[in-house]
């Protein structure tokens, strides 16, 4: 086990880093609190609708008058707030948007009924971000801090989410419920941290220590097909190595959900959206491993182990976080170390030829001996191009030189 687990260990703020219980009563689902409001969410899809989605969301037990907001991604705020349309709200009730992201709601005896339209951007020149909500006439991806809205205040309230689609096909780190098509989130940043991709994908599943892991692939028609056995046994060959380098998994189950057409990825606390564009795994079905195993690991450092201006749910800006090196950088050190001990496919042929490359990058940019690895994460996102001058940088890279030196400095 590489030393380096000692720093990621040592990185939270204490030393129960994943908080264990104490007592029997924090094994419960949900913990509520009678002044809690009580929420749920119906987001429905039309048959051949590829433009937006709606949502409903009922509320009760609140405060006569309350704020609904919309939650601000840390690190890929796409303001999907400029998307809402159509909004309405029961009788006996008003709401008024106070700001950008963030409505008032005044209602008689603190029930309501908020509706409204997410209208779906222009389409991105494909290939598209695997994160951002799409629909086609086979499927897409909803939910997420994209759809919904929250109670600012309260946001450890439980919600019932209902998904209403064309499609019988649901994949989301939300939890099940005995309705195939309800599921339940045990807080609001639970709501907002599990997208949810509907259609007609392709899926397999795995365990991993006895833990459920979930495949789901949504395709395109006219597409190229490619080796799925030998993509889903990468994958879960990864998962492997990773569980069982951190110790164990940290979630009830996980769900990889696969988009054709689509780059990047985004990390969530038990699920990730990922590109794969079917002609790359067609030529190679471990094209993407190398993004899913960098996203995958996202679950221990990033999500668990995580900045301390990541602070949950907020429609606020979030703060330069001077810490991403450790967060992606480790990450990327980690991801490359997997799919070795996987015996899977790799960019470079050895660890050696990997640093050397590693190295050359580092020094062959002059941005690396001007500015600190807090100053280069400070602008890795959500900052104007131009916030080092005339240099750029890498957190990413930064962060793999230096988490492969602390590595050696802690094995010596």
């Amino acid at each position: 086990m590489p030393a380096l687990l000692c720093l990621l260990g040592a990185a939270s703020a204490t030393a129960l880093a994943q908080n264990p219980q104490r007592h029997f009563t924090d094994g419960v689902e949900a913990r509520f609190a009678r002044s809690q409001p009580q929420i749920a969410y119906t987001i429905t899809v039309a048959p051949g609708d590829t433009t937006g989605f709606d949502v409903r969301m009922f509320v009760s037990n609140a405060p006569d008058t309350f704020r609904v907001a919309m939650a601000r991604h840390p690190e890929y705020d796409d303001r999907f707030h400029r998307y809402v349309e159509r909004l309405r709200i029961s009788a006996q009730a008003a709401i008024a948007r106070e700001d950008s992201a963030l409505w008032r709601v005044t209602t008689n005896g603190g029930s309501a009924v908020i509706e409204y339209r997410i209208v779906l951007p222009e389409r991105e020149p494909s290939p598209r971000a695997a994160w951002r909500p799409f629909l086609s006439l086979t499927g897409g991806l909803i939910g997420g801090p994209h759809a919904f809205m929250y109670v600012v205040g309260s946001e450890l309230a439980p919600a019932h989410v209902e998904v209403i689609t064309p499609w019988p096909g649901i994949a989301t780190g939300l939890t099940p419920t005995l309705a195939p098509t309800t599921f339940f989130a045990a807080n609001a940043y639970v709501l907002v941290e599990s997208p949810i991709l509907v259609g007609q994908y392709r899926q397999w599943s795995f365990s991993v220590d006895h833990v459920p892991h979930h495949i789901a692939y949504l395709g395109h028609q006219g597409r190229p097909p490619f080796d799925t056995a030998a993509f889903r046994n990468g994958v879960e060959r990864m998962t492997q190595q990773a569980v069982r380098l951190f110790g164990r998994a940290p979630y009830r189950e996980y769900h990889f959900l696969f988009q054709d057409l689509a780059w990047g990825g985004l990390e969530h606390h038990n699920s990730v959206t990922l590109g794969a564009p079917s002609d790359q795994l067609t030529r190679d079905p471990n094209a993407v491993l190398a993004e899913t195993a960098h996203e995958f690991i996202h679950t221990w450092n990033l999500m668990r182990i995580r900045p301390a201006q990541y602070v949950g749910v907020t429609y606020k800006q979030i703060e330069p976080v001077p810490t991403l090196w450790f967060s992606e950088g480790l990450t990327i050190f980690y991801s490359d170390l997997l799919l070795r001990r996987a015996q899977l496919p790799t960019w470079d042929s050895t660890r050696t030829a990997h640093l050397e490359g590693l190295i050359a990058r580092y020094l062959s940019q002059p941005t690396y001996s001007r500015f600190s690895a807090e100053q280069v994460s400070n602008v890795a996102y959500n900052a104007p191009p131009d916030a080092l001058g005339d240099y750029s940088g890498s957190a990413h890279l930064l962060g793999e030189v230096l988490g492969s030196m602390l590595d050696l400095v802690v094995r010596d």
